[in-house]
């Protein structure tokens, strides 16, 4: 009985992990190899994989050692003192915000490629619709959502099983060796592939599963990351040997040339799905958020995290890779330092890795930080 408990225990961390870490980013992994490289990119994610495994694990250190039930910020505020929880809070709210709009874009997108044919009207039009339905169901709360959680990872594993099935025998793995830009702009990936490893935000309910088992932590921590990289892989590899250098920023949209009309707009209203589903739990996060944190009225919450996004996407914040190239790079660059600063604090000297370890990391994602912010400007 103890061993299936455990089991038990380490399916559900694993499968809540996991699902955490593969979303939206997943999307623009084809279109940023098409512009790079299959090489470079396999390269960031064996690289940014290790980076971001050392990182959960010290985020799942703190957890563990830590008594009570806190999020980012109130641990930084434990450990670190006002001002980093005060920076942990601005940068979780930011990821937040990005992550939001960042779904809004692609499954709009997604929705104005399956219904233009047929009702007519821009981008802009499908991103108000795609909103305002997800604006109803966090109005709604946290029971409608849950109830949407499911269909959203079906709706992914169907795309990949459509597009595997439908891929045998078109399939052309030379486009993997397609690089548009030709070696230029070789940090292209980074902070698209930082926000597609990210999970961190699941760690505090992956303790509640399994106690303060440490081991089944890690290991929870590998498994996830391992399986996430896996999936990317196996999507890079379905979509590039497809449309090679007609791949687009959200890849399924290019897919329509090659599966006809009927499989195309079946794969857009899985994409669709799956989008919106992690586009209203984000939303419903954010809300939660700024109700208890900033200590918000739940009205005005509401309409920040729901409502506000649209805002963004109509004053110019809709290109996709930027922008979860921007919430990769800095927002969760930030949370990751804050992390190793708390580690550093948690832990004793004596049971932790040699302070250079830590010292690298901070250096690396400032260095991210800082080349983000000189892309940008």
């Amino acid at each position: 009985m103890a061993f299936w408990h455990k089991s038990k225990n380490f399916l559900y961390g694993y499968a809540m992990l996991t699902g955490t870490i593969i979303g939206v980013g997943i999307f623009s992994l084809p279109f940023i190899t098409v512009r790079i490289g299959f090489p470079i990119v396999l390269a960031y994610f064996l690289l940014l994989g290790a980076v971001v495994a050392v990182i959960h694990i010290f985020w799942g250190e703190v957890q563990t050692k830590t008594k009570g039930h806190h999020r980012l910020s109130g641990m930084a505020k434990i450990y670190l003192g006002n001002s980093w929880s005060k920076l942990a809070l601005i940068s979780n709210i930011g990821g937040l915000f990005g992550a939001i709009v960042a779904y809004l874009v692609v499954g709009s997108e997604f929705l104005y490629t399956l219904l233009d044919h047929y009702l007519g009207g821009g981008q802009a039009s499908y991103a108000i619709i795609y909103c305002f339905l997800g604006a109803m169901l966090v109005w709604l709360g946290a029971k409608a959502i849950a109830r949407l959680e499911v269909a959203g990872i079906f709706a992914l594993i169907l795309v990949l099983i459509l597009i595997l099935v439908k891929a045998i025998g078109h399939l052309d793995f030379n486009n993997l060796a397609i690089s548009a830009d030709n070696g230029r702009n070789l940090f292209l990936p980074y902070g698209a592939v930082l926000f597609s490893l990210w999970g961190a935000s699941a760690l505090p309910e992956v303790r509640d599963i399994l106690g303060r088992n440490k081991k089944q932590l890690r290991l929870v921590i590998v498994c996830s990351i391992i399986s996430a990289v896996a999936v990317y892989f196996v999507f890079i590899a379905l979509v590039v040997g497809l449309t090679g250098a007609k791949t687009t920023e959200s890849a399924l949209s290019g897919l329509n040339e090659i599966f006809g009309a009927e499989m195309g707009a079946l794969l857009l209203m899985l994409g669709i799905i799956t989008t919106f589903t992690s586009h209203v739990s984000l939303s419903l996060a954010l809300k939660r958020v700024l109700i208890y944190d900033v200590k918000m009225a739940g009205l005005t919450a509401w309409f920040l995290a729901a409502i506000l996004p649209v805002g963004f996407y109509f004053v110019g914040l809709n290109d996709f890779i930027k922008i979860i190239s921007f919430v990769g790079a800095i927002m969760l660059a930030v949370d990751g330092i804050v992390i190793i600063l708390m580690y550093n604090k948690a832990v004793p000297s004596k049971k932790r890795p040699a302070k250079i370890i830590a010292t690298v990391l901070i250096m690396a994602l400032l260095a991210g930080i800082v080349y983000e912010i000189i892309r940008i400007l």
